[in-house]
């Protein structure tokens, strides 16, 4: 078998970036032991802020995860039902819903549009009955 040569700096360099990327705390459980509340943290101790958050269902399944900036929500959330199929999608900007939300029913089909601009509803359009 042929060993290949490692290349230092670039092992280095991958090392430390791994560890800067966030850190996994399981922040609560459920009974039977699975991590209900899941939060991801960047940086050390008391200046560490969290970027992520995933909460879960008793069976372990995903019921949503969704990203924090500067302490508020941003970009995408996802909801799910205990199925695994997706509930709900909201966009956020700067912890204001900005963009278009889509609500799912169990099926996974698209019933509800809601359009806000930086925290206002601006519209809402029931897919349901098209």
């Amino acid at each position: 078998m042929r060993q290949l040569p490692l290349n230092l700096p670039v092992v280095g360099l991958f090392l430390l970036l791994a560890g800067c990327g966030p850190h996994r705390h399981v922040a609560s459980s459920h009974p039977n032991g699975k991590p209900e509340v899941v939060i991801y943290l960047k940086g050390k101790g008391e200046e560490a802020e969290k970027v992520m958050e995933k909460v879960y269902y008793p069976n372990g399944q995903l019921e949503y995860v969704g990203h924090f900036e500067n302490g508020v929500e941003q970009g995408e959330w996802t909801y799910y039902y205990e199925s695994g199929i997706k509930k709900f999608v909201e966009q956020w900007d700067k912890g204001l819903e900005h963009g278009i939300h889509y609500d799912y029913s169990p099926d996974g089909r698209v019933y509800r549009e809601l359009h806000y601009d930086h925290g206002k509803l601006m519209q809402e359009i029931d897919r349901s009955k098209q």
